[in-house]
């Protein structure tokens, strides 16, 4: 057996060594790519989240006032005494006497609110009474309305209805 000559032992050896070195700076690069990618990905998620922060803050300030205006169109449980009040203010505008019975919260696949109340006055009274409730910015679905003839002048009405756009804050 023929023993290898140096020359040979020693390009066997470079090429070994040039292999080790290729495959160590492969390593590095293919780390240094995944730093990379990692940081562009950080920076695209932060700043692609920063444009939807941006986009959904100027979204909310321009609907401000329309959002605003639908709130109005929906009762809250916690407006019921100011509503119940703006009723009774609503009666004195039209000159009649008002008289609420319990209100009562009707759950089912929405909630609503059930009103009893009589009315007493003149006929234009309770007419001008009857034209301020529906008015009213809220969704009403009248049950019942019946008037009465009382005396020369005095007539009541039973008035039995229901407010649809009534959201209950209070049920969890």
């Amino acid at each position: 057996m023929k023993l290898p000559n140096k020359k040979t032992v020693i390009i066997i050896g470079l090429n070994l060594a040039g292999l080790a070195g290729l495959f160590f700076l492969g390593r590095q690069i293919n780390q240094d790519v995944n730093q990379v990618v990692a940081a562009y990905q950080e920076f695209y998620t932060s700043t692609h989240g920063q444009e939807d922060f941006l986009a959904l803050t100027k979204t909310l300030t321009e609907t401000t006032d329309a959002r605003a205006t639908v709130d109005t169109a929906f009762l809250s449980s916690t407006d019921l005494i100011s509503f119940i009040e703006r009723l009774e203010g609503l009666a004195r505008t039209a000159g009649v006497t008002f008289k609420l019975d319990e209100p009562k919260v009707t759950a089912g696949k929405t909630a609503s609110l059930a009103l009893s109340f009589q009315v007493t006055g003149s006929f234009a009274g309770l007419y001008h009474f009857l034209s301020l409730l529906e008015n009213l910015s809220y969704r009403l679905d009248w049950q019942s309305v019946a008037w009465t003839f009382n005396s020369s002048t005095t007539w009541s009405g039973n008035f039995n209805l229901a407010i649809t756009s009534y959201t209950n804050t209070n049920e969890k």
